[in-house]
């Protein structure tokens, strides 16, 4: 039996977020390599969901009916919803694990729910 993967879609916010870190490290090390492979390192991360979303942990917020799960990759954390009957996983944002997650995620949440 064929699994059925998820298809994995970016918010602005999310892709942003990536943006700015990569831009960062430019900046900061200017190491182009470096940055190449943070963005590739990422994007393999939120990859790894297309074959079991769920398999990480609620963290109590909602999306547009959706719970927010949270995948720690590294140093990062990356927010996402699954979205079962559209075989959806959407990446709502991707931030640095020192910063103040519930914070971010509560006011971007505010911000963006319609």
């Amino acid at each position: 039996m064929k699994k059925t993967e998820y298809r994995i879609v970016y918010t602005y916010s999310s892709r942003e977020d990536i943006r700015k870190m990569k831009k960062y490290i430019l900046d900061t090390f200017q190491y182009r390599e470096y940055a190449d492979n943070f963005m590739y390192n990422i994007k393999n991360a939120t990859k790894g969901l297309k074959i079991l979303p769920t398999g990480f942990s609620t963290i109590g917020f909602r999306y547009k009916g959706y719970d927010v799960h949270m995948k720690p990759y590294r140093t990062y954390l990356i927010f996402y919803v699954v979205d079962d009957a559209g075989k959806t996983v959407t990446v709502l944002r991707i931030l640095k694990d020192g910063m103040d997650w519930q914070y971010i995620i509560k006011q971007w949440l505010k911000q963006n729910e319609l």
